[in-house]
């Protein structure tokens, strides 16, 4: 869908970038985009037919139906050696089931691995060729519902800023798009907007608001695509806390052109920002280990893949076609408007034919994480009711089959919690001296060896290939990295059994029917009080205490594993304080441990020698209160260094 003088949308497009309303909307460019049934038939593909991704998927499958196999053989057999008893038939049953799942994770980042060595691929062709010289226009919406106002408007700014910079300007536009309730916010956007207008040369920027916020942000968005999408030939969907570079964005929208076939593009963003501890190890975690699980999920989806709902561009004309989502039947928390939109979105455009892709390795595209462990769980209810609405879809017609992987997948990254400590309980009762099967700890304990190692050996790949790269300097040096995968794999695990208690308690709280409603995620970081940490944390200690008392109350003791477990829950309330402290996360910085490439120098995907982005940790570090939003926003401008000069039109 290129723009041409004998287009009759060319008048629309043009009246895009001179017109708006006196209070910054953008004109009216009207699309249609009916809401899609959720069973429908699915039509032909439109792209190519990925060489060997077949083989890739039987491979996957035949190591994961291989390694499980052999690990419920080893324990069933080790246990039933005079029949299993239903106890035993639950522990096999569920070792299926979760290391299954892990098999599956291992086996993709071996596939993963092998992807990025290729050089021959899609993904590596469209990271590193140079882009072309755009046709198209591309809209960036930037959703906001009651968030400080302060640093969502110096992202934008840095954003656009970037786009000047490469000579972008006349071909996208930033379209602010809030679904806030309250005058007062209403007023702190307003002013923000007006600071991002003044704030120097860039693409126009745009602020609309929705008297309705029905459907939250898949609504808002679909909303803009009926009123205003038939400007633009994409769109590339923000998170309030997304950054993306000009030249990322340049990449991207050159993709979009040169295949017609691709109905989307995610982009696998990066973690900046963080200082707490929690958010330190999420950002290590993300900027070390992320690459290959992304070029692992790129493996195995190939063009049939998932939309993670920003960062990413849309074909807006594909979208409008393919993307209207249907409510589900039923009441809340199953029923009425799907949460997690973008997996669906993702599946719905699969079945209309679109290609959707994931570019691993592009660079240039950032996000904030959640800054304490407990506003990490708090996202995750609303996750996890998002998800689990999924399994109202799965059984859409018409839905390519990986689209159902994704789908199914999502929904068992919340479920397999209960299961994990069930698996834990179970084991320690047939460790115990007087249960049958003599030979099961043996056995359970070579099944856990390897489950162990299906977890470290992507950490460690991962880690080697940083190496291999020449990266090390960017992680703060070969062994300072080494150590922070250490204390990065500890901190997870004392954490693990703490993030699974909680998501048990999602599960139970949306079967029990209660909705986790719409509220705006907290970005900020600041000290988390004993009190907030134990009345959240209390059902994980009463938890803890419960299986604590477990072992003997059955006369079988406790396991060193339920000890472990136990003891992590009885402490929740100490880790989660530990984790959210800003003084911790200071102090393995300063000892160089932890560290990521945005805080040791530039990034490789810069593109512009005038320019350094402002990342997320620098707007933080402003003046972000509600009345001082203008006055916070003036402090970003000089940083930016936006040239003020018109810069030439896509100069490479």
């Amino acid at each position: 869908m290129r723009a041409n003088t004998s287009s009759p949308r060319l008048g629309i497009e043009t009246r895009s970038f001179r017109e708006s309303s006196a209070d910054g909307a953008p004109p009216p460019a009207p699309l249609n985009m009916p809401d899609q049934p959720l069973h429908g038939a699915a039509e032909p593909r439109r792209f190519t037919p990925i060489p060997g991704l077949g083989r890739r998927r039987a491979a996957l499958a035949a190591f994961c139906a291989l390694s499980t196999g052999a690990a419920v053989f080893a324990v069933a057999t080790a246990m039933g050696r005079d029949g299993l008893a239903p106890l035993e038939v639950l522990h096999v049953g569920l070792i299926l089931v979760l290391f299954g799942w892990m098999a599956f994770s291992f086996a993709a980042s071996l596939g993963g691995l092998w992807l990025s060595w290729q050089d021959w691929t899609w993904e590596r062709a469209t990271a590193e060729l140079a882009p072309a010289r755009l046709t198209t226009r591309t809209a960036l919406l930037a959703p906001i519902y009651h968030e400080d106002c302060g640093p969502f408007f110096a992202r934008l700014a840095t954003t656009r800023a970037s786009l000047h910079a490469q000579g972008l300007t006349p071909f996208f536009d930033i379209i602010v798009l809030s679904d806030s309730r309250h005058a007062e916010v209403l007023a702190d956007e307003r002013r923000g907007f007006a600071a991002l207008q003044a704030s120097g040369a860039g693409p126009r920027v745009y602020y609309r608001h929705r008297p309705e916020n029905t459907d939250r942000k898949a609504g808002n968005v679909a909303d803009w695509v009926r009123q205003h999408g038939g400007a633009y030939d994409h769109m590339v969907v923000f998170d309030a806390d997304s950054l993306m570079e000009g030249r990322t964005l340049w990449r991207l929208a050159a993709a979009m052109e040169r295949d017609p076939s691709l109905g989307l593009i995610q982009t696998a963003p990066a973690i900046i920002g963080r200082r707490t501890l929690f958010g330190r190890v999420e950002q290590f975690a993300n900027n070390l280990y992320g690459p290959l699980a992304a070029w692992g999920v790129a493996w195995w989806s190939g063009a049939d893949g998932n939309y993670w709902g920003h960062n990413a561009i849309l074909r807006v004309a594909a979208f409008a076609q393919a993307g209207g989502l249907p409510h589900l039947k039923g009441r809340k928390p199953f029923g009425g408007h799907i949460l997690s939109h973008d997996f669906v979105e993702a599946a719905f455009l699969r079945r209309a034919g679109w290609g959707v892709r994931l570019l691993p390795d592009l660079g240039g595209s950032f996000e904030e994480s959640p800054p304490t462990l407990i506003d990490h769980l708090i996202r995750d209810r609303r996750w996890c009711q998002g998800n689990l609405q999924h399994l109202g879809v799965l059984g859409g017609r018409g839905l390519h089959p990986i689209s159902r992987l994704h789908l199914a997948r999502g929904v068992l990254s919340y479920a397999l919690s209960p299961l994990w400590i069930a698996l834990v309980v179970t084991g320690a009762l047939l460790s115990t001296p007087d249960a049958d099967g003599a030979g099961y700890p043996l056995a359970g304990a070579a099944v856990l060896a390897v489950s162990l190692a299906f977890v470290l050996i992507p950490k460690l790949i991962s880690y080697g290939l940083m190496l291999q790269q020449g990266e090390a300097r960017r992680f703060g040096g070969a062994w300072r990295a080494l150590a922070g995968v250490g204390v990065e794999t500890l901190v997870s695990t004392l954490l693990a059994p703490v993030i699974m208690a909680v998501h048990t308690r999602a599960l139970l709280a949306v079967a029990l029917g209660r909705d986790s409603g719409w509220s705006a995620q907290q970005r900020g970081e600041g000290q988390l009080s004993w009190r907030a940490a134990l009345s959240f944390h209390g059902p994980e200690m009463a938890i803890g205490a419960a299986l604590g008392l477990l072992g003997p109350a059955l006369g079988a003791g406790l396991s060193p594993w339920l000890a472990a477990v136990s003891a992590c829950l009885c402490a929740s309330p100490l880790l989660a304080r530990w984790t959210a402290s800003l003084s911790q996360g200071r102090a393995l910085r300063e000892a160089g441990l932890l560290l990521t490439p945005g805080e040791t120098g530039r990034r490789r995907h810069l593109g512009a020698s005038s320019l350094r982005p402002v990342t997320s940790e620098t707007a933080n570090a402003w003046p972000t209160s509600r009345p001082a939003v203008a006055e916070a926003f003036n402090t970003l401008i000089p940083t930016i260094n936006v040239p003020t000069a018109a810069a030439p039109a896509q100069t490479a």
